[in-house]
């Protein structure tokens, strides 16, 4: 077993780029998933690796009391637990596993043929009076302050109903080498979701999107140069409150991988009995 804290810098570009009142669940996944790569030597980091990862998140991540990373490794499998200390109340906030298997060779990919090919774009182009660039997602869409941390590309609906959007790198995210990292792909994922809440689902702007779980068999380090898309397509049935979305990992025609959030999309009054109670 190896513990180590949390390191929560509140001034961090990408995790902390807008006002909130709890730790934000990725910044918790990250940490788990970088003290899991140390653990492993550095398996997390490699090209030729797969991961199967499964997180729940029991409870909100206060900004204050210090939060311990827990991994204990029985094989492949690593349990990962994030453990906060808020007075006399010690709960887990995160807990999951992660798998590391043989991964595939990298596929094959035709040169992209440019943002909007291959269906209607929705927004975030620069048309029709946005001022964001050519290429870049809205970031009021996927709830960023800074076009930095804008993760996705303008969405793309195919006609056969499907939203795909390009994934795109973050410097303040952005691992320093020429592979991503696995946090990069979660959370192009992540926003996704958000985004999808609002023009697929027509949620308004002021929700409040709460991880449940996060499930991914996903590419350890995708090279940085390779194009990818993520996607979603919508299921039978009317979208409620507790949605989880199923979405697929890309490079081209070839399939890399799945990515499953499920989550709560709250109003801003009931976000706050929650948080009150």
């Amino acid at each position: 077993m190896r513990t180590v804290p949390l390191r929560v810098d509140r001034h961090h570009p990408f995790f902390f780029d807008h006002p909130v009142d709890h730790l934000p669940g990725n910044l918790l996944v990250a940490g788990l998933l970088g003290l899991a790569d140390d653990v492993t030597g550095g398996a997390l980091r490699r090209a030729d690796r797969r991961l199967r990862l499964a997180f729940a998140f029991p409870a909100f991540g206060e900004l204050d009391g210090p939060v311990e990373l827990r991994c204990d490794q029985a094989g492949d499998t690593l349990g990962l637990t994030a453990t906060q200390s808020v007075g006399d109340t010690v709960r887990d906030i995160c807990r999951g596993t992660v798998t590391v298997l043989p991964g595939a060779t990298r596929p094959t990919v035709a040169a992209p043929a440019g943002p909007g090919s291959g269906g209607t774009g929705s927004g975030g182009t620069g048309s029709g009076g946005t001022a964001t660039p050519a290429g870049h997602a809205e970031p009021k869409l996927v709830h960023r302050a800074d076009l930095s941390t804008v993760m996705l590309g303008a969405p793309t609906r195919t006609p056969a109903g499907e939203f795909t959007c390009p994934v795109l790198r973050c410097p303040a995210l952005a691992a320093p080498a020429d592979l991503r990292d696995p946090i990069e792909v979660i959370e192009a994922a992540r926003q996704l979701v958000l985004m999808l809440g609002h023009i697929a689902n027509g949620h308004p702007l002021d929700v409040h999107v709460v991880w449940i779980e996060l499930t991914a068999d996903i590419p350890a380090a995708p090279p940085a140069d390779l194009p990818l898309r993520v996607s979603w397509r919508r299921p039978e049935g009317r979208p409620r409150a507790r949605t989880a979305f199923d979405m697929g990992l890309h490079a081209g025609a070839a399939d890399l991988g799945t990515v499953r959030l499920v989550t709560h999309t709250m109003s801003p009054v009931a976000y706050r009995k929650v948080r009150s109670a």
